[in-house]
């Protein structure tokens, strides 16, 4: 499977689970070759606009693009919307890094992220009888 693969089927299955959770979801054809910002998922659901670039990687960290992080501040300054990066490592679930806690050029396995349900707001919540 070739990168291009990898990538467009992540990211078509990440618009599947955000309409497997209500939301409204595309995945944004040619975000990577387009002039101007485009992400390459955006999710709607009751007002709540999220934009996703999405990344995947065999090794344990991943740098990123600097133009890639610069379209997705200027999509988020002018859409007043929740921008994240996501990041699928082999054999693991998707990582989620917000935009605005991102620093440096380089996200590890090792990176505080969120969760999906975390980013919907859904994630569960302990159950002290169970401890």
């Amino acid at each position: 499977m070739t990168y291009y693969q990898k990538g467009a089927n992540f990211e078509r299955s990440l618009v599947r689970a955000f309409w497997d959770s209500g939301f409204t979801a595309i995945r944004a054809a040619g975000s990577g070759s387009a002039p101007f910002p485009i992400p390459d998922i955006i999710a709607l659901k009751g007002g709540r606009v999220i934009i996703i670039e999405c990344k995947t990687t065999a090794k344990e960290s991943f740098r990123l693009d600097k133009d890639d992080l610069e379209k997705l501040r200027i999509f988020k300054g002018r859409a007043d919307c929740e921008a994240y990066v996501a990041v699928k490592f082999n054999r693991e679930k998707p990582m989620f890094f917000p935009l605005d806690l991102i620093t440096g050029m380089r996200i590890s396995k090792g990176d505080t992220s969120i969760s999906f349900e975390t980013l919907l707001g859904v994630q569960k919540t302990l159950d002290l009888s169970e401890v």
